[in-house]
C-alpha cells in the first residue's frame, strides 16, 4: 500500500522477546528512552489504548492515534477504530513519518505494511507479560549500534531494517 509518508515502527525488545510487563516497559533505560524521542519526535504515532495507557503523559511535540473501539474521547489524541482509520487520520495530519509504537496486536497487523524498522535490543530478559517475537522477513539491517547505558550498564543494539520487497 502506498501512502504520502513513510510508516516505520519502533520497538524494544529484550533478550527473551520481552516487551512489556504490568502495562509498563520491563525496564527503565535512559538512553533507550532518548533514543525513542529522538527518532519519534515531530512525528505521528500510532499505538494500541493499552500502549497509550503506559505513557506517563501525551508525549511532546507529536500526534497520537490510537486504535480502539473502547476508548473514550480525550483531548490531544485522536481515537480511531481500525488502522485504515489510522493511516487515513495520518494523511489528514500531513504526517512525513508515521511510526507504530505498539502493542502487540498493531505490530501484528501493520508491521508488515513498514518501509522502516527501528528495534531496540536490550541485553536483558527481563520478568515479562508481553512478548513480540520480531520476524525481520521482507527487511534488511540498514544500519546497526551498539551501545551501553551509562547509568544502567545495560548493553543496547540499536538495529535500523529497511524494507527490501
Amino acid at each position: 500500500m502506498s501512502y504520502s509518508f513513510s510508516l516505520e515502527a519502533i520497538l524494544a525488545i529484550g533478550l527473551n522477546d520481552a516487551i512489556g510487563n504490568k502495562g509498563t516497559l520491563p525496564w527503565n533505560i535512559p538512553s533507550e528512552l532518548r533514543l525513542f524521542k529522538s527518532i519519534t519526535e515531530g512525528h505521528t504515532l500510532i499505538m494500541g489504548k493499552n500502549t497509550f495507557a503506559s505513557l506517563p503523559s501525551l508525549l511532546s511535540n507529536r500526534h497520537h492515534i490510537i486504535l480502539s473501539n473502547t476508548m473514550p474521547v480525550t483531548d490531544g489524541v485522536h481515537i480511531v477504530a481500525s488502522m485504515s482509520a489510522a493511516l487515513n487520520k495520518a494523511a489528514e495530519l500531513h504526517s512525513e513519518k508515521v511510526l507504530l509504537i505498539g502493542g502487540v496486536s498493531v505490530f501484528h497487523e501493520a508491521l508488515h505494511e513498514c518501509s522502516v524498522i527501528h528495534v531496540s535490543r536490550v541485553m536483558l530478559a527481563p520478568e515479562a507479560d508481553t512478548f513480540y517475537a520480531f520476524n525481520p522477513l521482507h527487511h534488511r539491517i540498514d544500519e546497526s549500534v551498539c551501545f551501553r547505558d551509562p547509568s544502567t550498564q545495560v548493553d543496547i543494539i540499536y538495529q535500523k531494517y529497511k524494507r527490501i520487497i
